[in-house]
């Protein structure tokens, strides 16, 4: 099971703040690690530099598709922390527009030229009834304790923080590629549950970035 921690960087602006709909999370038993700092035995990968919107083009980490939405030169980090049982995510981005709504998931696929490329979300569980053409939209599934939600508010200044727990780990042979920005808030409904509008952003996570597959 997935054991490191993961930060990376990215301009955006991000101002933080959970979807009041969203449920409270338990706090764990011990304090969650600190940034760059992972609990003895798990490991630790360095913090990479951050990563900067741009157009697509083969090799870049973090696409804008609405510049209207994600400015050109916003960023954003995505930090992942685990002592092995749980998972901690914690988003920070900046130079977004300022105060407002964005929905942000983790997907099981790397960005690509469509911002249909990233595929899916990523579902700890997966629904049986959710296809390719046609994701899963059930509350069952598709609500944020079997999923990664981080919908997020802005500041004034275009930044926001937002953070997650689960309990759960990312499985070594399947972890998700990326990190997609909605254009609203994330639904909750029957049938339209983990819908979030346009996908107007697009940033790629270490687990996949530039490997090929």
């Amino acid at each position: 099971m997935f054991s490191s921690r993961i930060l990376l960087t990215l301009p955006a602006v991000l101002a933080g703040a959970c979807l009041a709909t969203q449920p409270a999370l338990a706090q764990p038993a011990a304090p969650a690690p600190t940034p760059g700092r992972v609990p003895a035995g798990t490991g630790a990968s360095p913090a990479p530099r951050p990563a900067v919107f741009q157009k697509w083009r083969r090799g870049v980490q973090a696409v804008t598709y609405d510049t209207r939405v994600v400015p050109l030169g916003a960023t954003a980090r995505v930090e992942f922390s685990s002592t092995g049982q749980n998972l901690w995510i914690r988003l920070e981005v900046t130079g977004l527009v300022p105060r407002r709504a964005y929905g942000a998931h983790v997907h099981v696929a790397e960005c690509g030229p469509d911002p249909k490329a990233a595929g899916p979300h990523f579902q700890h569980r997966h629904d049986p009834a959710a296809t390719k053409a046609k994701p899963s939209a059930d509350p069952a599934y598709a609500n944020p304790a079997n999923e990664i939600w981080l919908d997020f508010t802005t500041n004034a200044r275009g930044a926001a923080t937002v953070s997650r727990e689960q309990h759960w780990m990312f499985p070594d042979d399947q972890p998700p590629k990326s990190l997609i920005l909605h254009a609203q808030t994330t639904r909750t409904g029957p049938g339209v549950a983990g819908t979030a509008g346009d996908r107007v952003g697009c940033l790629n996570l270490p687990f996949g970035y530039g490997s090929g597959r």
